[in-house]
């Protein structure tokens, strides 16, 4: 098997510390492509310079660089260890696995980590680099430790800003610098006092307080939620998210979303998952956005269109639930998108909503069922039980086979 594409990992301490066989490879390449703080040690050990070059901007402009000296030897040296949140799973998707040989280096997420005294299977490790900060509020639980990595001197700020403003502002940060380097350095505060000025290539450590986290779990508190009363409950959503079946990568639409609740809910415990979330209410896409932002999750596309036009061009779902918008011709569309195996939930709350599932029920089967929910309220100065709207529930699992002849039919 020849791979062409060396891609190594290199710590703060330079070429210099390398293995042999990344020497090797070095030495035998007739490209090197590396960030400029490492390009005056290649020279001295190499004795040449002219076939070295820095990373481009934008990054995906390499792709090019690489395809022009495509079968050559080619070394591309990475942060610490290419295929954790670095370069190489990008060259590998693009030039395949067979054309590439991986030499990762120790990880700066594993330097810092050993730096805490924190195991690594106790840490949740995210990345900020290029990506929204509000997507780590998810992982804010109790006494979580998150090792976060970041994009520029500006990060530790910010991120400290978004800890403080949705109450973690007793958060403990630790930024950790050049880690491995000469001049390796620490800055610690609480979210809420965080005042130093640190240099642009860090790692931080983040220490959840030990109390309960508002955006922590499964089914949000209804309160938490921005929304205008049409809102699928806490109770009736965690039944809807639980059958939904969110893994990690799926695909799911959320049709006629509202406050995008569901779709929230569904990423949070599917990472990597793509959501679209589509209402023709301008109002609530909006609206759904708000609150997309304010649980960290970073994926959801909003689409403000009529059904069932909206979900023409989307990619095929693994998952569709319908709280909105029900009607004959987009639980058809639906189904005919759905991918086998799938899964489709829709919920009901009026009469002629309920018509309609009970119409889909008797032609393609699946499970229908009724929640009611009813909470302790006081009456007087005693209590009783105050009822929430019930609703109707209908749960299709899709078949290789024919609709009409999927699970549950009858």
């Amino acid at each position: 098997m020849d791979r062409w594409l060396t891609i190594a990992g290199v710590g703060e301490t330079g070429p210099q510390a390398l293995s042999e066989p990344v020497k090797t490879a070095l030495g035998n390449a007739s490209l090197i492509v590396a960030a400029p703080r490492f390009h005056a040690a290649l020279a001295t050990m190499l004795g040449k310079a002219g076939h070295v070059i820095g990373f481009p901007s934008p990054l995906a402009d390499l792709y090019a660089q690489l395809e022009a000296h495509k079968g050559q030897k080619i070394v591309v040296l990475a942060t610490g260890d290419p295929l954790w949140y670095g370069i190489g799973a990008s060259l590998i998707d693009r030039f395949g696995a067979d054309a590439c040989l991986i030499i990762p280096n120790v990880s700066g997420l594993q330097m810092a980590a050993a730096r805490m005294g924190w195991p690594m299977a106790s840490c949740k490790i995210l990345t900020i680099h290029g990506r929204a900060i509000d997507q780590i509020l998810p992982s804010c639980q109790r006494r979580a430790r998150l090792l976060v990595i970041a994009e520029n001197g500006q990060s530790v700020p910010q991120v400290a800003q978004l800890l403080t403003e949705q109450g973690y502002g007793d958060a403990e940060i630790t930024a950790l610098a050049h880690l491995g380097a000469d001049d390796e350095a620490s800055f610690h505060a609480s979210a809420a006092d965080w005042q130093h000025q640190v240099p642009d290539f860090h790692i931080l450590a983040i220490s959840c307080p030990d109390r309960p986290a508002h955006h922590a779990g499964f089914a949000l508190a209804d309160a938490d939620i921005e929304n205008d009363g049409k809102l699928t409950k806490a109770d009736s959503r965690a039944s809807a998210v639980a059958k939904l079946r969110p893994f990690a990568g799926a695909v799911m639409w959320d049709i006629g979303a509202g406050s995008g609740a569901v779709a929230i809910e569904f990423m949070r415990l599917a990472p990597q998952s793509r959501a679209y979330a589509i209402d023709k209410e301008i109002t609530q896409i909006n609206m759904a956005r708000r609150n997309a932002k304010k649980f960290g999750v970073s994926n959801l596309q909003h689409i403000h269109a009529e059904l069932p036009s909206a979900l023409d061009g989307l990619p095929t779902p693994d998952a569709v639930f319908i709280g909105g918008g029900l009607s004959t011709s987009a639980i058809d569309a639906c189904l005919s998108a759905l991918r086998d195996e799938g899964v489709l939930v829709a919920h009901a709350v009026t009469l002629e909503s309920e018509a309609l599932l009970l119409a889909a029920w008797q032609k393609y089967g699946g499970k229908l069922a009724r929640l009611s929910v009813h909470h302790a309220d006081p009456v007087g100065g005693f209590h009783g039980w105050r009822p929430l709207m019930p609703v109707t529930q209908w749960h299709f699992i899709k078949t290789a086979k024919a609709q009409g002849t999927s699970d549950g039919k009858r």
